[in-house]
């Protein structure tokens, strides 16, 4: 049985090739990968500026189908269409005793620390094998992952009924969190982006609106909207300027959410003092701690719309293609079919 596969041969060279396919042990299954979404995590990973092991098989943002059950697996089965929860978490530590699992000390995620989803066949624990409705395509599920993270990010924006909230980015991690925002009861949602394409996307799924941060006045018609700042502001474009901008936007006593995942060993300016005297709460987000079931049912009750935030779909074959347009102005959340 052929297992073509995507591998990152070594810092900033990848290759699609043939590689073995792997043996489910113990509690595993072996899973026909159906669509894996690319991450910015993924590309971090290719030039060295996040914690991994390569050469490696990329790819934690996917969904297939059940092909093989190890010994030991009891409640899955042949046939079975899932999603991956790719966060592998040791259940020991400290952090996993005290339910906050996503901060475990030894986590080893699927795609980052051992192979991942830019293969034909994966490995995966069956507790990590998330079956999928019958009304979610397998495309869908390949965006179960990232719209969890968003939801995660919600709980820690702790967004009430009536908030407003400015969102740096419409790429597609600032479109799901914007759709988040709205479900969560928020009644204004603002979003920046310079790129024209991703603001029209943001109104399409429901922005009240949005502003390009280059040629407007931002806060003047933030202000419009929120006399006094939004209640929250996320930065979701991994830019650590946007971070020290948003302290200074956000309304007094509001809260900032550090989503998008910015360069490490860079470093915001932020004054104190001015956080101590405004009671302005400043936190990340981290993963996605047991919220993707929630993110199914999200997804598949159409409450999230992620086939809109789909702008590339390729074959495994042609994966490097899919990799060259990550980030380009006209895309949004690329997906790999292998």
């Amino acid at each position: 049985m052929e297992n073509l596969a995507l591998v990152f041969t070594e810092l900033n060279r990848m290759e699609v090739k043939s590689i073995a396919v792997p043996e489910p042990v113990r509690n595993q299954v072996l899973i026909r990968v159906k669509a894996c979404g690319i991450c910015g995590t993924d590309l971090h990973i290719l030039k060295g500026s996040y914690d991994s092991s390569i050469p490696l098989v990329p790819g934690h943002e996917c969904s297939g189908e059940i092909v093989a059950l190890g010994p030991d697996v009891v409640s899955r089965r042949v046939g079975d269409r899932v999603v991956v929860d790719p966060n592998i978490e040791c259940g020991h530590c400290e952090f996993c005793k005290a339910g906050r699992v996503h901060l475990c000390r030894n986590l080893k995620p699927f795609g980052v620390f051992r192979d991942g989803g830019f293969e034909q066949y994966a490995v995966i624990e069956e507790t990590h094998a998330l079956p999928m409705p019958d009304n979610m395509t397998f495309l869908q599920g390949a965006l179960v992952e990232p719209v969890s993270c968003c939801i995660r990010g919600s709980q820690m924006a702790r967004f009430k009924l009536g908030d407003s909230v400015l969102i740096h980015g419409a790429g597609a991690i600032g479109l799901l969190n914007m759709q988040i925002a709205r479900n969560c009861g928020c009644a204004v949602i603002g979003v920046s982006d310079p790129i024209p394409a991703r603001r029209e996307k943001a109104l399409e799924l429901g922005a009240d609106f949005v502003i390009d941060p280059i040629q407007q006045d931002l806060m003047g018609i933030v202000h419009r909207y929120c006399p006094d700042g939004p209640d929250v502001v996320m930065e979701c474009a991994g830019k650590t300027k946007l971070v020290e901008e948003a302290v200074m936007q956000v309304k007094r006593g509001g809260i900032v959410v550090a989503f998008g995942c910015c360069p490490p060993g860079e470093y915001a300016r932020i004054s104190p003092d001015y956080i101590n005297n405004n009671e302005i709460t400043i936190c990340g987000s981290f993963n996605n701690p047991v919220t993707s079931q929630t993110a199914i049912t999200e997804i598949a009750s159409g409450r999230v719309n992620a086939d809109a935030v789909v702008s590339h779909r390729f074959s495994l074959e042609d994966a490097e293609k899919a990799f060259a347009a990550f980030g380009t102005p006209d895309s949004l959340k690329i997906v790999i079919e292998p």
